[in-house]
């Protein structure tokens, strides 16, 4: 059994992973390694949940890095372009980042707006090859979102009624 310790400790060692191979996957398509872009895809590759463009450039300006509105916009169109990063388009809502590392589903509180990822297994793999055979229709991606709300907002809500 997998003590929560160790659990952090191979999350940290999984993050640490997927950004060095990130940034030679950059260096491999002919990209340079500039200190904006090796700490955009370290605060892309460490968060939990997908970022927005303004929560990475807050998180450049702690580590006393200095990059304005255009450069993160630039170097987030350069990773997301070179398959290095994922956006996510939310209904309503500013494009947030992820790692292109592991393919990611949503949960969309409709209240709060709070985003999680989730991970599922490769059932949506099945669904694909079934629907390249039958519609004759390559596949070369998808996106799935589920909406509604989340336990607090849930919870919230049954205070409120409860006054």
């Amino acid at each position: 059994v997998m003590t929560t310790a160790k659990k952090k400790q191979k999350a940290r060692a999984d993050i640490q992973k997927d950004l060095e191979a990130a940034l030679e996957a950059v260096k491999a398509a002919g990209g340079r390694i500039t200190k904006i872009r090796r700490a955009l895809l370290a605060q892309v590759s460490a968060a939990a949940e997908p970022v927005s463009a303004a929560a990475i450039l807050d998180a450049l300006e702690k580590e006393g890095l200095t990059a304005d509105r255009t450069t993160v916009y630039r170097e987030l169109a350069f990773l997301t372009s070179g398959g290095f990063l994922r956006e996510v388009r939310l209904i309503g809502a500013p494009s947030l980042y992820e790692s292109a590392a592991e393919h990611r589903h949503h949960l969309i509180c409709r209240n709060c707006h709070r985003v999680r990822t989730i991970v599922m297994d490769n059932h949506l793999e099945t669904e694909e090859q079934e629907i390249m055979a039958k519609e004759d229709f390559e596949v070369t991606g998808h996106s799935l979102e589920f909406y509604g709300l989340c336990a607090r907002c849930r919870e919230d809500g049954r205070k409120s009624a409860d006054r």
